[in-house]
């Protein structure tokens, strides 16, 4: 049987809760990178840039093993085997966030003399290393409160507590580079987010009876965490891989102050990237029962609509990041950032039938089939370093935003045809529910928002703002009056009366 209205409203509500928090958390990332735009030379800022996205690269490794942990406390049958899961994720994470530590030191370290640093800021950079080590020690383990939190259904709660935590972070990072701070108390601030984090859900489980307890940490229940965890993070060491590897190479063939015009275009795609991955908190577990279950029929209608809705959601803010990359950047980052609204352009492109991709992790896993996704993400990698290392010398920020977008476009259709092996789905039902009109509304909003840039000639952060927000709004409104069904619209209107 088709998933009842309650049901499609617990995952919208929860999907949205989640998206919610990933925004909240990536405006405070793009308030802290203006403000150290603003405040730090380009060479201070391409270090900044290349430490701490390291930090933030392997966090979204953590994060994607945290699945692992959501599904199995969530899957166990009582407490106490429920609390043997959280003690051995929790001693996991330990373990994880020690090794992390000893690369963060070690890559602070050499930095300095790779880069050709100045001696103080190598020194800065030298110590901000060690300092994002040891927050890292301290607060990875204790994320394993919010994984309880989702295991638990308390998605709002969870949430909420990130958002809270997220906004100290911002605070305290913006505080500091406003107050003239050190830039090596600037870098370690940029690694508290899981420890304020960890701390918060730490105090809203209270009451959940999640305790670590050192027996708890038992050799199977690792085993069992690390049989998924590992596919699901090699899945995202790919992802994380590439970014790092670009700033890297455009390090080596360029400059810091050129890794630095890439921090803006960087930023936006990982916008987009942050949202489209938010659907896994509640599609994973979701297409889990599903697929336990046998029940086919919702596995199916959850595929459809989680494509449908996701691609709604991000083929408008593609379409706007590359219409407006220029006047963005400029408005955002200040005009000598403007050279990289093209690299800018590139990013976001793929994004146009990728904006999906996080759905079709997330039912790939579901149904047993990580190793599957994590050898797709090998193989964007590996082309994306192969094109990166052929075009930086010659093309520089453009080069490697292409090496970035080509193979996340080429290898799409196998990252669906996996998808599809898992959950029968006729390429017909996706392009006439998915594509076709996701796409389509896409480009006529495309169309308009160019013709209306030419004209308008936008050049303050009022009329910039004004025309992106327009596009998206047209966007929306216009996939609601026209594409939507009744069962559709009203399902919105519940959502926005909530």
């Amino acid at each position: 049987m088709k998933a009842g209205a309650g049901e499609g409203r617990r995952l919208a509500v929860g999907s949205l809760v989640q998206q919610a928090s990933q925004v909240t958390g990536l405006l405070a990332m793009l308030a802290i990178i203006t403000v150290l735009a603003r405040e730090l030379s380009l060479a201070e800022l391409g270090a900044y840039g290349l430490l701490t996205s390291l930090l933030g690269y392997l966090l979204i490794v953590q994060n994607a093993a945290a699945s692992a942990a959501v599904r199995t406390i969530a899957a166990s049958p009582d407490r106490a085997e429920a609390g043997r899961a959280f003690s051995s994720a929790a001693a996991l994470y330990a373990a994880a966030g020690f090794v992390t530590a000893l690369l963060l030191a070690g890559v602070g370290w050499v930095l300095g003399p790779a880069l050709g640093l100045e001696a103080e800021l190598a020194r800065q950079v030298r110590l901000g290393g060690f300092l994002l080590a040891a927050v890292t020690v301290v607060g990875w383990p204790l994320t394993i409160y919010r994984d309880a939190l989702r295991a638990e259904g308390l998605f709002v709660r969870a949430a909420v507590t990130e958002m809270l935590a997220v906004g100290a972070f911002g605070a305290l990072v913006i505080g500091l580079a406003l107050g003239g701070a050190q830039l090596a108390l600037v870098i370690g601030a940029s690694g508290t987010i899981p420890l304020l984090a960890g701390v918060g859900c730490a105090v809203a489980a209270r009451g959940l009876g999640f305790r670590f307890r050192r027996g708890g940490a038992t050799g199977s229940a690792m085993r069992e965490l690390l049989g998924l965890a590992g596919y699901v993070s090699l899945t995202e060491v790919a992802a994380a891989g590439i970014y790092a590897a670009d700033r890297l190479i455009l390090g080596v063939f360029s400059s810091a102050a050129t890794v630095a015009l890439f921090e803006g275009p960087v930023r936006a795609h990982n916008l987009v990237r942050s949202l489209n991955a938010a659907v896994t908190v509640t599609v994973l577990p979701t297409a889990t029962r599903y697929h336990r279950e046998g029940d086919e029929r919702r596995l199916h209608e959850l595929l459809v609509r989680g494509m449908r809705y996701t691609l709604a959601l991000i083929v408008p803010l593609a379409v706007v990041g590359m219409v407006m990359s220029a006047p963005l950047l400029d408005v955002w980052l200040g005009d000598r950032y403007r050279d990289g609204a093209v690299a800018m352009t590139i990013l976001m492109a793929h994004w146009l039938v990728n904006g999906c991709s996080g759905v079709l992790a997330a039912i790939l896993v579901a149904t047993g089939r990580a190793r599957e996704l994590a050898g797709y993400a090998a193989l964007v990698a590996a082309g994306n370093v192969t094109l990166a290392l052929v075009l930086a010398p010659s093309l520089g920020l453009e080069g490697v935003a292409i090496a970035t977008t080509v193979p996340y476009a080429l290898l799409f259709p196998m990252l669906l045809r996996r998808t599809l092996a898992a959950v029968p789905v006729g390429l017909g039902e996706l392009s006439r529910r998915c594509l076709a009109p996701c796409l389509g509304t896409g480009v006529a909003v495309a169309g308009a928002l160019g013709l209306a840039r030419a004209a308008l000639s936008p050049g303050s952060l009022l009329a910039v703002g004004a025309l992106a927000a327009g596009a998206l709004v047209a966007y929306w409104v216009g996939f609601y009056l026209l594409l939507m069904d009744g069962d559709e619209r009203r399902l919105v209107r519940g959502l926005l009366g909530a």
